[in-house]
């Protein structure tokens, strides 16, 4: 081969090399957003991770499986009372309720007795009420109210322990040597505390003030749960309001309240919702419409605004001794 052969071979190579490179640099080298002709690898595609579902709380009134509602369960069995609220209830990350009345082994004192009587007042549900409450997903329950201590402090504890048997969690202020007085849950990486007000308590005022104040920094939310005001009032007086008021102001973000008996009105203050009572939710009152109808509230919290969607169910009461959907 000629030497002008070898240096032509020799420069054609070089060159080669040169736009090789070039090519290259200008690939690593190009400004945002300008595509070039040269690609040596496909980048993954980004995957955007699942916005998280929403947490779903229901909230329910009064219930006790005493005087009438004992009387249908000794004759149906136990599941009968919420057998047409159960499939909605199983749909709940958490299920809240006011157990009115404690759970004891002690006989009933107010079965068949007389309306209006005495024993009418004293009121105690079946051991087999804890593994009902759980069976249909009613795993949180409220005991900070005017009934939980008709069986004395024993009865309060032998409820401690139905509870605790059958894993349901339990808080409230019933007014007696007490733990548990609120809770935090932890749901979807979101901190729930829930805080008792009863307002039929020693000191009762002060002591959900205190426990707004304690769960308040440790709770993403605080919901309080208020056995107040005055039975079978269609709607609550403003001392009530004013309490609520004053819940909010001092951190709370959701109010339910019981123990009237009746649905009260519903309020939206500082953009935080109020329930003022949620009236029955499994209760002998058949005497009049209003105690004979209740609400069921459910509510779908966004776990990364926290903001709350709220769907309200309407309760009927039928003299089964059954709790359904109300049909308008």
């Amino acid at each position: 081969m000629s030497l002008s052969s070898i240096y032509k071979a020799t420069l054609l190579t070089l060159s080669f090399l040169l736009i090789t490179l070039v090519a290259i640099a200008s690939f690593y080298h190009s400004p945002p957003n300008q595509s070039t002709s040269i690609s040596l690898f496909s980048p993954p595609t980004p995957q955007s991770s699942p916005a998280p579902k929403a947490i779903k709380l229901i909230f329910a009134g009064d219930l006790s499986f005493d005087r009438y509602i004992r009387q249908m369960i000794q004759e149906y069995g136990f599941d009968h009372p919420l057998q047409d609220l159960k499939p909605l209830l199983l749909t709940a990350d958490l299920a809240i309720v006011n157990l009115e009345g404690p759970i004891t082994n002690k006989p009933s004192v107010s079965v068949y007795s007389a309306i209006g009587s005495p024993q009418n007042y004293i009121l105690t549900s079946p051991p087999e009420t804890a593994q009902t409450l759980y069976n249909h997903n009613l795993k949180l329950v409220n005991l900070g109210n005017n009934h939980i201590l008709n069986m004395g402090q024993p009865g309060l504890t032998q409820t401690y322990d139905y509870l605790t048997t059958a894993n349901i969690q339990y808080f409230g202020n019933p007014g007696a040597p007490t733990h548990n007085r609120y809770i935090v849950k932890t749901l979807k990486g979101l901190n729930l505390g829930f805080v008792n007000y009863n307002q039929f308590t020693p000191n009762g005022l002060q002591t959900a003030l205190d426990d707004i104040q304690t769960v308040n920094p440790i709770s993403d939310l605080v919901i309080v749960i208020a056995h107040w005001g005055n039975e079978y009032q269609i709607t609550a007086n403003q001392t009530i309001q004013a309490l609520a008021h004053s819940f909010i102001d001092l951190g709370a973000d959701l109010v339910i309240g019981s123990h009237p008996h009746v649905v009260q009105q519903q309020e939206v203050y500082k953009n935080k919702t109020i329930y003022y009572s949620l009236g029955n939710f499994v209760y002998d009152q058949y005497f009049s419409s209003e105690t004979s109808t209740g609400l069921l509230v459910e509510t779908d919290i966004n776990p990364q605004t926290k903001s709350i969607f709220f769907t309200n169910y309407k309760l009927q009461h039928l003299l089964t001794g059954q709790t359904v959907f109300k049909q308008d």
